[in-house]
């Protein structure tokens, strides 16, 4: 059943971050091929509330990020935005040229308890020993993007 899957998904998501947690860099597919586990952890949990969509070039699949960098990422926009069903957290994973982009309509909590901005920190201080092309990130009034330098 369900309760199953969930754990089956669960394990593969932990066994994915013990691998790569050491290696500087995995191929984009790798990650992708991960974050499908997580996801449909997320969407066991959130159901209508999360909508998350995926459109990565050929190209695109064959460069390397950061492992577990998606999973930062995603992570990061539910910690900081309101997901439910009247106002669901949409996501979008996207390639545009040399980068990733990952970005989300922007419905911030008042209040967020453990925010230490690390997570994005962390990305930025990773990905400056393997390239030169920054993280960047840009906010407007309705989304939050992160602009994830390919490798």
């Amino acid at each position: 059943g369900l309760a199953s899957q969930f754990l089956q998904h669960l394990s593969k998501v932990y066994r994915y971050v013990l691998q790569n947690k050491d290696k500087n860099f995995v191929p984009l597919q790798t990650e992708l091929d991960f974050i499908e586990n997580y996801v449909f952890l997320l969407r066991t949990r959130f159901q209508q509330a999360l909508v998350i969509k995926f459109d990565i070039t050929e190209a695109g699949r064959e460069r390397a990020i950061v492992p577990v960098t998606l999973q930062t990422l995603i992570e990061n926009a539910l910690k900081h935005n309101i997901a439910d069903v009247e106002r669901p957290l949409k996501i979008d994973v996207l390639t545009m040229g040399d980068y990733l982009l990952v970005s989300n309509n922007l419905q911030l909590r008042n209040r967020v308890e453990t925010s230490n901005k690390q997570g994005l920190e962390n990305l930025k201080s990773l990905y400056s020993f393997l390239t030169k092309k920054p993280v960047m990130v840009e906010q407007t009034d309705d989304r939050f993007a992160v602009k994830i330098p390919l490798l």
